[in-house]
């Protein structure tokens, strides 16, 4: 075969093949790169987020001033806890501070006082509150019982301070 005859069958292959290209319009010569683009992304749904929680510190309240009597972190039912009486110049309020992490509801009795106080604990939130007491009795010995009803057991924990100092203008009187 010569050389004139292998470019004369080629010739008109090519001839073909660009008028192929030219009938089929500019959507069939698409470059890969532009079709990759105009599509929106895959998520498979089995690559879900993870959602990250920090395990919460439930510290024992700080009083912010006066002396300490008791002290209780991160507990999780019900306790009766004891405290001393005053001393010689101790201050003359009683003051309870709760912290508390989960759903539920605390029950906060003083005795020999005879007041008490509840504690409504949100699921997702650390809420504290505390009170104080300027009553005569406030300067006997005696006990704080704490009775914790959750939502669901083992869920809710409580953290506890209390304290003796000199009363201040809120303080509540019974």
């Amino acid at each position: 075969m010569s050389h004139r005859t292998r470019s004369a069958r080629t010739l008109p292959v090519a001839a073909v093949l660009l008028a192929a290209a030219a009938t089929a319009g500019p959507s069939a010569v698409t470059p890969t790169s532009e079709a990759t683009v105009s599509q929106p992304p895959v998520r498979p749904s089995a690559q879900r987020q993870a959602k990250v929680t920090r395990p919460v510190v439930l510290a024992a309240p700080d009083l912010g001033g006066g002396d300490v009597l008791v002290r209780q972190d991160g507990t999780r039912g019900s306790r009766v806890l004891e405290f001393p009486g005053a001393g010689t110049g101790d201050g003359g309020a009683l003051v309870v501070a709760v912290r508390c992490h989960g759903e539920g509801r605390l029950a906060v009795r003083l005795r020999p006082l005879g007041v008490g106080f509840p504690v409504e604990c949100r699921a997702g939130d650390v809420d504290t509150v505390q009170n104080e007491f300027a009553v005569s009795r406030a300067r006997d010995a005696g006990t704080v019982a704490i009775t914790a009803t959750a939502v669901a057991p083992g869920s809710l924990r409580w953290s506890l301070t209390v304290g003796r100092g000199a009363p201040t203008a809120a303080a509540l009187t019974p």
